[in-house]
């Protein structure tokens, strides 16, 4: 019997439920150390809490001094910890000079480039965070990375940047955002005779190009309003996610069939909705950045939680050209170039959208079923928990 150790600190929240349950398997023990208020959202997700122990951050007790509380529980029981998330700032970096239990320890990258670049990054609109940036850089290669025996990404393709593009020597593991749930498989016979697209996540600048789709929309209803129903599951942030739902709600006035929030979408809610949704439409940004200033690129060097909400919920997706899709779910993916392409896909769904939908769900249910947790928990034991000792 292995005891497992999962730390995140940071926000993740679904990432330390869908990590609990891929290592939670017959032959482990798992201790999760985290905060309250982070707990309080997973408690939501983790209905069997009496597998797991929870080792909470107190209310009074500073970071340094939970880190030491942890180190010294994991000296004490823990084989194998795993750090879900370590922000590449000289915020969170001091915090780890001093932490090196005695167990083995597997990070969670999420910005690879931000990692391993070896380049210095300037922008001159941000030097602060220029400055924090290669100081971290040069930090984390000499004084953090070492202290690890393994990497662990979301999304595979990241791994293959990783191993192809960078200097890193330890092993890479990928144990992804989500995982598939029989409980979300599609129904047989849907409620509605429209076919509805759905945009989930925050209506963010930084993240996702809405405007190419409501361009495309806008075209589309036009034409065929009585057979689609367009909804952005998601609330708006900023100046930018405000101007996008004024967007919407000009449709709206003009008698479309699109669905928007103002507001946070409640967990039941929301699951509804994405069970009964024919496509996922992911307007991904390519270019972003992590903490600091290094680029990042969506599909590459950053992975996207959304494509595992199409894992969760067996649905097929639409993404940009560009964006690298994992090869599972390659089969049950449409692309496009812009809005025009965009419009002229939408159209042949809708159009053929007897043989095509059902082609694209039948895939997309296939695919999902790759990344099941019995699939998963078994590739974490045979690449992971057998191999803890030669980590």
């Amino acid at each position: 019997m292995k005891n497992i150790g999962l730390l995140e600190f940071h926000c993740h929240v679904k990432y330390i439920y869908t990590m609990a349950k891929i290592v939670k398997t017959e032959n482990t023990n798992v201790t999760i150390f985290t905060t309250p208020k982070l707990f309080s959202k997973v408690k939501t997700y983790l209905k069997n809490l009496k597998d797991y122990e929870v080792i909470l951050k107190e209310k009074d007790e500073g970071m340094n001094n939970f880190f030491k509380r942890v180190e010294k529980i994991c000296n004490e029981k823990i084989d194998l910890l795993f750090i879900n998330t370590i922000q590449k700032t000289m915020l969170d970096f001091p915090m780890f000079l001093n932490f090196k239990p005695k167990c083995k320890m597997i990070l969670t990258i999420h910005t690879a480039n931000s990692w391993f670049s070896k380049k210095p990054q300037i922008n001159l609109k941000k030097p602060f965070r220029t400055i924090d940036t290669n100081v971290s850089t040069i930090f984390g290669k000499f004084f953090i990375l070492p202290k690890f025996n393994g990497i662990n990404v979301i999304y595979s393709p990241i791994k293959d940047f990783i191993e192809n593009k960078t200097d890193c020597k330890k092993p890479v593991f990928t144990i992804p955002f989500g995982f598939y749930d029989e409980i979300n498989k599609p129904q047989k016979t849907k409620k509605e005779d429209k076919i509805i697209f759905v945009i989930p996540g925050q209506i963010e600048e930084h993240r996702r190009n809405y405007d190419i789709v409501i361009d495309a929309f806008e075209k589309i209803f036009e034409k065929y309003n009585d057979k689609i129903e367009f909804i952005l599951l998601g609330y708006p942030v900023g100046a930018y996610g405000k101007r996008i739902i004024n967007r919407c709600k000009k449709l709206k006035k003009q008698g479309y069939n699109i669905i928007y929030y103002n507001n946070f979408v409640p967990e039941d809610e929301y699951n509804e909705i994405m069970k009964n949704v024919d496509f996922l439409i992911l307007p991904i940004k390519m270019l972003s950045t992590g903490v600091g200033v290094t680029p990042e690129y969506y599909g590459k060097t950053k992975g996207s939680a959304a494509v595992f909400e199409a894992v969760q919920y067996a649905k097929p997706l639409i993404v940009p050209k560009n964006f690298t899709i994992i090869k599972e779910l390659e089969s049950s993916t449409l692309k496009y170039k812009s809005s025009e392409d965009l419009e002229k896909t939408l159209e042949e769904i809708i159009i053929e959208n007897k043989d095509k939908l059902d082609k694209l769900s039948k895939e997309a249910c296939k695919n999902s079923e790759k990344f099941s947790l019995p699939v998963l928990q078994e590739y974490f034991t045979r690449e992971i928990l057998n191999r803890i000792d030669s980590l």
